[in-house]
């Protein structure tokens, strides 16, 4: 399983200035890709997108699969940019959570809000006239979607975390020939006083867990109730889950690279006492797993 993280910025994309350097981590919002041989998956939608878009395009057409934590600006924000959605020849599956249980799969809600992001108002091109085919599906708490590649597989499960308006985290799980990998994606989530019960499913003996660490403990006793967390507590669902690695994401914008850094090490000294390596992700950062 290769991983690739195109974005790992929370919010709001944040360039790199001489005043402010974000060089380092990124500033590009959440986008992730993971791939077997013959599968290409596709998690989030943020501005990190449209540099995978680049490395992606050329003659050949692309067939992915996109899962949506949720829809809020930052984590679709890339998808007017990404240069494959033009191709008539290319084909994606989109999953992602409906809002209401009852709504057809037409009227799901990554469609929703895919169409209305680039109405005319808002942009020039409507995701009709982009090209590429796009199939929208709903998935549920629990859901599976099993993904067969050349040599193995991918089986991706949904799970419902804690952020306004909701939101999904997926365990994706390789099994190949050299047995089962697991990779956790957790962005935007809020902890409680316990650990959470969908993040224990999802993170379960995983190899890597790719926590919400937006705020530091001190900020966050200011910012509780706007749906994310700190290392401390991702530190603490890895314990629990008996995760090996732990890695931190969704920077915060009003954090430079150096403030990055300093959470980073506080992380990587409690981290090493549990015997769990940490690290706050960085944009173009690749696992080989």
């Amino acid at each position: 399983m290769k991983i690739h993280f195109w974005g790992t910025r929370g919010s709001i994309p944040t360039p790199s200035t001489s005043s402010f350097v974000t060089s380092r981590y990124g500033g590009n919002t959440t986008c992730v890709s993971v791939q077997i041989p013959g599968r290409l998956i596709i998690l989030d939608a943020g501005s990190g997108l449209r540099n995978l878009g680049l490395e992606l395009s050329g003659p050949a057409p692309v067939h992915g699969t996109f899962f949506f934590s949720h829809v809020h600006w930052d984590h679709i924000q890339g998808f007017p940019f990404f240069i494959p959605n033009f191709d008539p020849d290319s084909v994606f599956d989109l999953y992602g959570r409906c809002a209401t249980r009852h709504e057809a799969l037409a009227d799901s809600t990554v469609a929703q809000a895919l169409l209305a992001q680039q109405q005319r108002l808002n942009f020039p091109v409507s995701v009709e006239d982009m090209g590429a085919q796009l199939n929208f599906h709903n998935i549920d708490e629990g859901g599976k979607v099993e993904l067969v590649g050349d040599a193995g597989k991918l089986i991706v499960t949904a799970r419902e975390l804690n952020h306004p308006g909701g939101c999904y985290g997926y365990r994706i799980e390789e099994h190949g020939p050299a047995g089962v990998k697991v990779f956790a994606f957790a962005t935007d989530h809020e902890h409680g006083a316990n650990v959470h019960v969908g993040m224990q499913a999802l993170a379960k003996d995983a190899d890597v867990l790719f926590y919400d660490a937006q705020y530091s403990p001190e900020q966050y006793e200011k910012q509780f109730g706007w749906g994310h967390s700190t290392w401390v507590h991702g530190l603490r669902e890895a314990e629990t889950a008996l995760v090996k690695w732990l890695l931190l994401t969704h920077h915060d914008p009003l954090h430079d690279d150096w403030a990055i850094a300093r959470l980073e090490n506080d992380a990587r000294r409690c981290g090493k006492q549990l015997g769990i390596r940490v690290d706050a992700a960085r944009e173009g950062m690749v696992l080989e797993l």
